[in-house]
């Protein structure tokens, strides 16, 4: 908003993006602020937040008690503010989501119940799983992600 405000940015094309945690921010910008985007990108991110803590590693999991002040599941004032999927029925740009099959810090669960929320109420959506985890580790791949997501923003920002 202060980027418009500014006379920075175009609100007409406004797209915002990030992986693993600017995977996160995503998904919760677009479902707290939807009306100021006009497509996001999400690369292997937290979509919902709960079960992902179920499914990622011990060592992560003692990171998440650590940084939250205990477990998810103790903390629901905290996890209805900022699970991501607690706001993706607000969700209105075209979302697509870049997801590692065997992630073990942004689990395939969570984020695919992100995914499967927005299928639900048929919201414009597109899903690339890759075999990896976090990462590729392939150049060849990691260049296919950008074309991809260069051309889903081709699209549905400056062709919408």
């Amino acid at each position: 908003a202060d980027l418009v405000a500014r006379g920075i940015a175009d609100p007409e094309r406004a797209a915002i993006g990030g992986w693993s945690w600017g995977g996160y921010l995503t998904l919760m910008e677009l479902g707290t602020h939807p009306d100021l985007w006009r497509a996001g990108v999400a690369g292997v991110p937290v979509g919902d937040y709960e079960s992902s803590y179920e499914d990622m590693s011990p060592i992560l999991q003692a990171y998440d008690r650590a940084l939250l002040g205990g477990e998810p599941k103790d903390l629901p004032d905290l996890m209805r503010e900022r699970n991501p999927i607690n706001f993706a029925d607000e969700v209105r740009a075209p979302v697509m989501f870049i997801i590692g099959e065997n992630d073990s810090r942004c689990p395939l669960r969570q984020a695919m119940a992100y995914v499967d929320r927005l299928a639900e109420r048929g919201h414009p959506h597109e899903l690339y799983r890759f075999s990896t985890g976090h990462s590729s580790f392939d150049i060849d791949e990691d260049v296919h992600q950008v074309r991809m997501v260069l051309e889903f923003l081709r699209r549905t920002v400056l062709n919408a």
